[in-house]
């Protein structure tokens, strides 16, 4: 999603100077092409700062749903280790040992 943003901005921004460079062609006036540069490269930021933090957001609530996995998965582990067998315990270790 980040890397699709941030081309499409940066083709608008390509865009954006080009229109300035060439409609300024005929006025040769360097001060209104660098602030129009200035005010593209200002939107493509912004643009790109508000990309990165929808995409902070999403991976923060993936993390919480991951955290929240995790601690349902270990409490499982705990009550089926208290029920299980020796011989089945055994198994766990000796499995967990051999692919480490």
């Amino acid at each position: 999603m980040l890397c699709s943003d941030a081309y499409d901005y940066q083709t608008y921004a390509n865009a954006l100077v080009k229109s300035v460079l060439v409609g300024s062609a005929s006025t040769a006036s360097t001060v209104a092409i660098d602030n129009k540069i200035e005010q593209a490269m200002d939107l493509v930021k912004s643009h790109l700062m508000f990309a990165v933090r929808e995409e902070v957001e999403v991976l923060k609530e993936k993390i919480t749903e991951l955290l929240d996995r995790i601690s349902q998965l270990e409490y499982e582990n705990m009550v089926l280790r208290q029920y299980a067998t020796q011989e089945a315990l055994q198994k766990i270790q000796q499995h967990h040992a051999s692919n480490t």
